[in-house]
């Protein structure tokens, strides 16, 4: 413990193409010190074990700020720094969405058309996908705007279900979490346009918006700085070093480079009016009352008020400081999260390599930028 205790600093500085700034603007309309958000982010970090968190703030549509605290390898007592890299979990979803869109824009895809439009053999074919052969009628009916807004009605892992892909409910029928589905369209892209996904994002993505430090499979130029991930008693889980992308979940990144990719959504750059207007707006309403575990099946009314829902690649939610985007990211160690207010041009982006991250989220989020918007307790972060 007292290690643990030890390695847990922090280490701060500027972006230095980013405006110099001493404040942050926060959702309340008031401001906070650096000075003061560090030390408060500082305590959040040691007093809850959290072993490393890497932290961007987003004020007027732009990076201000970036604070990068306690250790990304405790037994060697080397710092979480910015260009650190971290497995980013759930995070890809966004950027696949984002890269599968673009592709709409070049004409490539439609988001109306059945998945089985762009495969070149029926899905019971693929070995991978064969179960989905067993209702074709259904799967039939499944577009790539369902797999982007989770309504598809396939599962959120083939593990839970006995290794199988199933539908779980009728295609368009109700949000249901999946990231089999994701990753069924990220199979899709590569087989019709004949590209890896992870070429496909570097071209589209990760090279227009200068993420240099941020790939879809593991880049051996990352083996000096990256980060490893521990569990909630600090015992050691390792690092992701995924070398085969999955657009549900393969990709890492750091929290500077990420907060580029949100910049760009938040000023709605690269896409039409028209498919941003789709992206960041409801296409299905959210009624499950978690968005992962055994209440995922449970309806619920108590997020109606908030308009809680999905777009394409993102949640999507109405505040009393306007409409939001969201997304997660939860590895079997790291712990992500990063949300967006268009209307007041401020966001944060929280990369941690820590399972005890989701249990304060609701602290740092509110330190960072004074979110007490996000909905936290769908995401089961109040649960722990």
């Amino acid at each position: 413990m007292k290690k643990l205790m030890t390695t847990l600093f922090c280490s701060i500085y500027f972006i230095s193409s980013a405006q110099q700034v001493t404040t942050v603007k926060q959702l309340n309309g008031q401001t906070i010190s650096m000075a003061t958000l560090t030390d408060r982010l500082a305590h959040i970090v040691d007093s809850s074990k959290i072993i490393g968190l890497q932290v961007a703030i987003i004020n007027n549509n732009q990076t201000v700020w970036t604070g990068n605290f306690g250790s990304r390898n405790m037994e060697k007592e080397l710092k979480i720094e910015d260009n650190t890299v971290m497995y980013a979990a759930s995070f890809t979803k966004t950027i696949s969405a984002y890269l599968f869109l673009r592709l709409v824009e070049k004409g490539i895809f439609k988001l109306d058309i059945p998945v089985q439009h762009y495969l070149k053999k029926p899905i019971g074919q693929y070995t991978k996908w064969k179960d989905l052969g067993n209702d074709p009628v259904s799967f039939n009916k499944i577009t790539s705007r369902m797999l982007l807004s989770h309504s598809s009605g396939m599962p959120i892992l083939r593990g839970l279900y006995q290794g199988k892909v199933d539908l779980i409910v009728r295609p368009g029928e109700k949000f249901y979490y999946s990231n089999e589905g994701l990753n069924l369209l990220g199979f899709m892209m590569e087989e019709y346009t004949g590209k890896r996904l992870e070429q496909l994002a570097k071209e589209e993505v990760f090279i227009p918006l200068h993420m240099d430090h941020t790939s879809m499979i593991w880049n051996p130029a990352f083996e000096s700085n990256f980060s490893l991930a521990y569990y909630k008693d600090g015992k050691i889980y390792g690092a992701e070093k995924r070398l085969e992308s999955r657009a549900a979940g393969s990709m890492v990144t750091t929290a500077f480079d990420y907060a580029k990719f949100v910049v760009n959504l938040m000023l709605k750059k690269g896409l039409s009016k028209e498919l941003y207007t789709q992206m960041l707006s409801s296409q299905i309403d959210v009624k499950s009352k978690r968005g992962f575990g055994p209440l995922r099946d449970s309806l619920t009314l108590e997020n109606d008020k908030i308009h809680l829902a999905w777009g394409l690649g993102v949640g999507v939610f109405q505040s009393q400081v306007g409409r939001a985007f969201f997304h997660t990211g939860h590895g079997e160690a790291n712990q992500n999260y990063f949300v967006a207010f268009p209307q007041k041009g401020i966001a944060v982006v929280l990369l941690s390599n820590s399972e005890n991250f989701e249990g304060v989220s609701n602290l740092i989020l509110s330190t960072c930028i004074r979110d007490k918007y996000s909905p936290l307790r769908w995401l089961g972060h109040l649960d722990n």
